[in-house]
Parts: C-alpha cells; sequence; structure tokens
C-alpha cells in the first residue's frame, strides 16, 4: 500500500497509527473468515453471529440497533407507525470524510470500511471509537468517536474528530444513515424544508418524486440544501397515514456553515416515479442515504467538537416538530423584542434618491417632504436609500452623505425633522459587501475579500437602475463579499457610529442574506465554515451593541436569512412573498418581513400583508416618489385605512403569535368562484384570544363558513376596510367581496 508522504512531526504519530490500522487489518481479516465460516454452517449460525453483534437501544417510541463491527446503525426502528426506516441493509453506512491530498483532492475515507477501536453501550449511549483512518490511497492518523443516546423521543448524535495529518480534512458526513425506504407504511411521506420567503410546506416527495438528479462526479441521484440557505437548521418529515413526524435537526451553540445532503441510490428513473423498482434497478440497491455534512478543515492534531444532531419523533406536522427547535434556541439565544419600536411599525416608505448611475431623484431637502405626504396615511417608518456616496449600490464601503444631495449637513438636518415631526428614519447600509470598482478596492480592500480554496469568488451582485444597459446588467458595477476582519469591522464600525450620532434610529442592513460561504482569506483566523457564518454574527453583535450604547432605541431591520441573527433584526426585508412569509414568522413570532408594494393598485400586496402579519413597504414609482400623488391616492387611502384597523388589533394580527393555519377553518360554499379563499390564523400571548385574517384573491365575492378549532367559539367580530366592525355567528355564512380582506376576531 502506498502511502501518503508525512512531515517530521507526523513520523511519530504514523507510527502509532500504522500499527493500530495493522492490526485493525488482522481483525477485519479474521471476522470475514468467521462470518465464511458461519455461512457455510448454515442461515440459523448466521442469524445467530449477527444478533451478537448488535448493541440494543429501545424505549417506547424507538429501537435502534447498532453493529458493532462497524459502528453503522442497521436498523432504526419507528413504533408509532411500525416503521422499518432502514429497509435497505445493502445501504447501511455510518460516516464519511474527505481528507484532500495535493495530488488528489477526492480523497475519501469510507466509514464502512473501517474497523472500531471500540463499540460500547453505557447506560441509553452507544459510543463507537476509531483509531487510524485508511483510503485506497494510504492509512492517516486520524481520531473519530461519536455518541449515539437514545432519550424518550428523539436519538441525538454528537461526534469528536481529531485529525493528526497535516493535510486539512475537509468534510466529514456524519451522521450518515443509509437504506432508508420509506416514513411510515408507504412512501407517502413528505418533507418541508425552512424557507427563505415562503412558509413552511410538506411538499417535497422523498420517497416517490424525488427531487435530485445525478449530475456530474455525483454517485448517484443528488438533492442537498445548505443551512444558511434555509433560515433554520432542520427537515421535517410528515407520515399523514399516522400524522407522525420527523424532526432532523442540527443543535450547536457554534454556528457553522452544514449540509443536509441525501443520495438516491443507484440513481433517478427518469420516469414519474424517480425510484427505480427491484426488477429494473440492475441488481444494485435501492435506497435513500441521508448525510449531515460539515467542513471543518481541521489538521494537525486539531478537534472539531461537533453539535447535536436530533432525530425526533412527534405528533404533527413541521409546526409541532419546529417547536422544539424554538425551545433550543430560545434557551441559547434570548431575545425579547417587547420594546422595539421597529417592531411595531406596521408600515414603512422607502425612496431611493441617488442611483448608481449618478441620477437624483430627490434630495435630503425633497425627501424629507416625502415622509410627510406619508405621515397622511398613518406611516411614520422611513427607509432612506441612496443617501451615500455615489448613490445605492457604489462605492462601497464608503458610507458618507452624498455632498450632492445636502452633504452631511443635509444628511442630519432630515434626520432631526423626521423625529421632530413623529417619525423614525431607517437608514440603508450593507455590512461586508465591497464595490471591487473604486480605487481603493484595487489598490487595498481587495485583500480582504472573502475567498474559496482558490483564491477566487463567485461573482454575482450587480444591480443597475438609470441605464437599459445598467438595468439588463450588460455593464454594470459588481460587488463582492468581504470577509469578517478586524479591519473591516473597523472600516465599517467607524462610519456607522457616526450615522447614529447623526441621528439615525435605526438600519436597515441590505444583502447580509448573501453573506454565508465558506471562507478562506487568510487575514480571517476563522475556520472557514465558522467565518462569515459565527464570524458574522459576532460582529454584527458587536456593532449592534455600540450602536445601542450611543441611542438605547438603536434597532435593526436586514435583509438577512438566517435565525441566528434574529436577535439583533427584528424584520426581514425580503422574507415574504404577496401571501407567503418564511417559516421563521411561525417558529419566531416575535419577528415579522417585509410585505413590498410598489405598483399604483396593489391592494393585493396589502392584503398580503395583513394575511402573513408582515410589515407594508410602500415603495411608490419603484422608490422614486411620493405616496401623495393622484396616480397612488386610491392605495394610500387604502393603507391609510389598513393602518387604523391593524393599529387597533395590533397585538391580535401583528405583535402577537402567528399560528399560520393552525387553530382554525375555512371552507368555501361552493358557488361560481371557488378556491381562491387564503387563510392565517393569528392570536394574542396574554389573552389567548385567536383572530384568523381571511382573503380573497379572485374577481368575484365568494361566501364562506369560519371555524376556529382550538376551542368552540360561538362568535367573532368581523373587521373589514371601510366597514364598521360587526358580530357574526359560526355556521352563518360570510360574504367576502371580490379581493376583500376580513378579519375575524373570536368573541
Amino acid at each position: 500500500m502506498r502511502l501518503p508522504h508525512l512531515n517530521i512531526k507526523g513520523r511519530l504519530i504514523f507510527t502509532k497509527y500504522k500499527t493500530i490500522h495493522a492490526m485493525n487489518l488482522i481483525k477485519t481479516i479474521l471476522s470475514k473468515i468467521l462470518a465464511a465460516l458461519v455461512l457455510m454452517s448454515g442461515s440459523h449460525c448466521l442469524m445467530a453471529a449477527a444478533a451478537d453483534s448488535m448493541l440494543i437501544l429501545e424505549n417506547d417510541q424507538i429501537r435502534l440497533k447498532v453493529d458493532t463491527r462497524s459502528g453503522a446503525i442497521n436498523s432504526f426502528h419507528i413504533k408509532g407507525n411500525n416503521c422499518e426506516m432502514i429497509g435497505e441493509p445493502a445501504l447501511i453506512c455510518n460516516f464519511r470524510i474527505n481528507l484532500p491530498l495535493k495530488d488528489y483532492q477526492a480523497n475519501y475515507i469510507d466509514g464502512m470500511l473501517q474497523t472500531p477501536k471500540q463499540v460500547v453501550k453505557i447506560g441509553n449511549s452507544i459510543v463507537v471509537e476509531f483509531s487510524g483512518l485508511s483510503s485506497d490511497k494510504g492509512i492517516y492518523p486520524i481520531d473519530l468517536s461519536y455518541t449515539i443516546t437514545l432519550y424518550p423521543d428523539y436519538v441525538s448524535f454528537k461526534s469528536r474528530l481529531t485529525n493528526h495529518f497535516n493535510q486539512p480534512a475537509a468534510e466529514f458526513w456524519f451522521p450518515r444513515l443509509g437504506g432508508w425506504t420509506q416514513f411510515g407504511n408507504n412512501r407517502d411521506a413528505m418533507l418541508a424544508t425552512p424557507n427563505y420567503n415562503q412558509n413552511s410546506k410538506h411538499d417535497i416527495s422523498m420517497f416517490r418524486n424525488y427531487p435530485g438528479n445525478r449530475g456530474l462526479g455525483s454517485e448517484a441521484a443528488e438533492w442537498y440544501q445548505h443551512y444558511p440557505g434555509m433560515v433554520m437548521p432542520w427537515w421535517d418529515l410528515y407520515d399523514p397515514e399516522s400524522g407522525l413526524g420527523l424532526y432532523l435537526g442540527y443543535h450547536d451553540t457554534k454556528f457553522r456553515f452544514s449540509t443536509w445532503h441525501t443520495y438516491l441510490m443507484p440513481d433517478n428513473s427518469g420516469e414519474r416515479d424517480a425510484w427505480l423498482t427491484p426488477e429494473n434497478a440492475g441488481g444494485k440497491p435501492v435506497g435513500l442515504i441521508f448525510s449531515h455534512v460539515r467542513y471543518p478543515f481541521i489538521k494537525d492534531g486539531e478537534t472539531l467538537e461537533s453539535g447535536e444532531f436530533i432525530i425526533r419523533i412527534h405528533q404533527g406536522d413541521w409546526h409541532d416538530g419546529s417547536l422544539f427547535y424554538r425551545k433550543w434556541f430560545l434557551e441559547h439565544f434570548p431575545f425579547d423584542k417587547s420594546d422595539s419600536w421597529l417592531r411595531k411599525e406596521s408600515s414603512w416608505f422607502t425612496s431611493i434618491i441617488y442611483q448608481p448611475e449618478d441620477k437624483i431623484i430627490a434630495d435630503f431637502k425633497t425627501y424629507g417632504e416625502w415622509t410627510r405626504d406619508a405621515q397622511k396615511y398613518g406611516i411614520n417608518c422611513f427607509e432612506l436609500i441612496g443617501w451615500n456616496n455615489g448613490g445605492l449600490e457604489r462605492n462601497y464601503p464608503i458610507y458618507q452623505p452624498e455632498e450632492k444631495l445636502g452633504g452631511r449637513k443635509g444628511f442630519q438636518e432630515l434626520l432631526k425633522s423626521i423625529k421632530g415631526n413623529g417619525g423614525k428614519c431607517l437608514v440603508f447600509n450593507n455590512y461586508n459587501i465591497l464595490d471591487q470598482n473604486t480605487e481603493w478596492y484595487k489598490t487595498e480592500l481587495f485583500k480582504f475579500k472573502q475567498q474559496d480554496q482558490f483564491g477566487q469568488q463567485n461573482i454575482w451582485m450587480g444591480w443597475g437602475e438609470s441605464t437599459f444597459l445598467a438595468r439588463s446588467a450588460l455593464s454594470v458595477r459588481y460587488h463582492v463579499r468581504a470577509s469578517i476582519t478586524p479591519e473591516i469591522e473597523k472600516i465599517l464600525a467607524d462610519q456607522f457610529l457616526d450615522l447614529v450620532r447623526d441621528g439615525a434610529d435605526g438600519f436597515q442592513m441590505d444583502k447580509v442574506c448573501v453573506a454565508a460561504a465558506l471562507d478562506f482569506n487568510p487575514l480571517n483566523n476563522l475556520k472557514p465554515d465558522l467565518a462569515l457564518c459565527e464570524g458574522l454574527v459576532q460582529a454584527i453583535d458587536r456593532l449592534y451593541r455600540q450602536c445601542k450604547a450611543i441611542n438605547p432605541d438603536f434597532r435593526m431591520g436586514s435583509e438577512f436569512g438566517y435565525d441566528r441573527l434574529l436577535p439583533y433584526f427584528d424584520v426581514g426585508y425580503r422574507n415574504s412573498s404577496r401571501n407567503e412569509i418564511s417559516a421563521l414568522r411561525y417558529v419566531f413570532p416575535e419577528w415579522t418581513s417585509c410585505n413590498h408594494i410598489s405598483t399604483p393598485r396593489d391592494f393585493r400586496g396589502v392584503n398580503g400583508a395583513v394575511l402573513t402579519g408582515a410589515v407594508i413597504c410602500v415603495e411608490p414609482e419603484s422608490y422614486q416618489g411620493s405616496l401623495d400623488q393622484p396616480l397612488y391616492r386610491d392605495l394610500a387611502e387604502y393603507i391609510r385605512e389598513i393602518n387604523r384597523i391593524r393599529g387597533e388589533l395590533a397585538p391580535y394580527i401583528f405583535t402577537g403569535n402567528y399560528f399560520d393555519n393552525q387553530g382554525a377553518s375555512i371552507k368555501e360554499i361552493p358557488g361560481t368562484t371557488t378556491g381562491r379563499l387564503i387563510y392565517k390564523v393569528h392570536g394574542n400571548r396574554e389573552t389567548a384570544k385567536r383572530a384568523i385574517v381571511v382573503v380573497n384573491g379572485s374577481g368575484d365575492s365568494v361566501q364562506y363558513n369560519w371555524t376556529f378549532t382550538h376551542r368552540d367559539i360561538r362568535k367573532a367580530v368581523l373587521y373589514s376596510p371601510f366597514h364598521a366592525p360587526e358580530v357574526v355567528i359560526a355556521g352563518q355564512p360570510v360574504v367576502i367581496p371580490e379581493d376583500g380582506l376580513h378579519i375575524l376576531v373570536e368573541q
């Protein structure tokens, strides 16, 4: 066997692992000889030998069997729906490690080809240890131990990986569970994942219409999701027949980039049913392999201490499963937004006053007039965009008031006037985004960009406005992510703190959602999987504390995309889409998102904001004009009426709980137009009272019946725009007009 090159330091370590591996090889050979002898002696002896090699963890809900010969789980039985998850034994697996060599990056260590140092049962846990791991390229001084623990309703996986080799371990696939063929007694279970701007839905068919395909270089059909990318680190399978859910979540106080990965072996069928049958699989096993993948890049004695991966059985669908994650999150990252002025503002006005191609839309004085126009319609929160040097999407990270608009003095006077009129101003900025077209970038800032392993960055961030060349991205300035380094942090903090001193009530921090990636910039002292995850969160935490030291009422919204920033950002900028909103809204109702309204008669968009409890972010003429103009007068009056109703009902339909579609039902009475009503359920924490928001997306009126299902409610108060509230009785049909909005508050 050709052994990899080792440095002098590594040779002493390697001698130990060479001996251990040789012993493991002998054990493997002996076990294979024994297995052959057992086969010769008959199936009864084979079954007895297999039983002797199993350790079992069992309670009222779950039974696990772990093979002591490999440390792999070869039976995962869920008692509630009498399901053996591992239906294809040929795909059983345990872990995988990618250890790139200088001349072979695809050097994978297959856990099923290793022999454990020990596999022992201790109480309700099974501990598996390996020492010295090998691939077909050599033997490596790597230690791995992992623990599988059975709790009353879930299985916990923890691991400790130490790499004494001089090349970094790039990928660590654990837990890795192979052979899944169903969840329940059929293949109808569906998967929900937490999405960026839509609520979670069980709309992914893993066991029939598998969403992945076999790409170049992959071993089978492949489908995966990253976190960040998902807004929370969990998946949830749901079996409708039994009403059981299976939560697959990663709980780690260190915020790391990681991946939920699946293979459908041996491939996607190419037919409507993506799963090959045993008859047409060419003799190959068919099933899913699920893995959680991390990217530790540890070497020379460094260790990855994992968080806890959890597979939990629960009643109900993702709504029930995700609350387990909420509980864990708030225990480790508690936050309270009850005193946030920003979270209580149900509508914003916003404009881009200076476009990146030098076109001025409004100076600071004119924008001040527009804010007063918006206040006529009940809007008191104002987002200011394009105020900075060069305008929007230009000259970052120079965040100084643009002289052409009135300079710093005009900027300060604007903020003072907004505050004097009882309003609040959110100043638009970015955190770690750099304009690569500036001289500053070309001479100095380039060294701070986020980098992949080859020193490059996949650049796609380019936006233009004032010319067709720019809008169509034929010629536009492109931006890059910056790494989080002390130099970048200071450049930003020095300017941002000045903005707070100038009178900014808060920030709307843009493009934070594009920052999550592995970062190999040598100036960042964190590991690549932490640098733009944990590192970014900690940097924003430091900035937030500094801003609040200047102004205790300072708050922030952001175009962000993951839960770990919830303690700092009260509102998300792009986490909703008309009648849908991110799953964050259900799991963390303390937070909400913006619904963007830019066209003159977008009443449906306003209704969608009420439906999901989102902020109405109104941007007349696509961020280029006043709300108080004839073209927008009807919409402005409608927003004023909605602001009035939401102000009265805010504890029920805006700042209270958000139950999605749980706790009530709406049934349309058959007629000419059906299937166009959408509803969401809200509630109040203190009174336990709930409300149903109903939206009619059709051009015709619709009759419906309403029912609260959390308890028996016979009467409700019906609110609708431009009508006095009225009491309605359960069982008596209600008529909602075309493009109408109803709010039913239980009485």
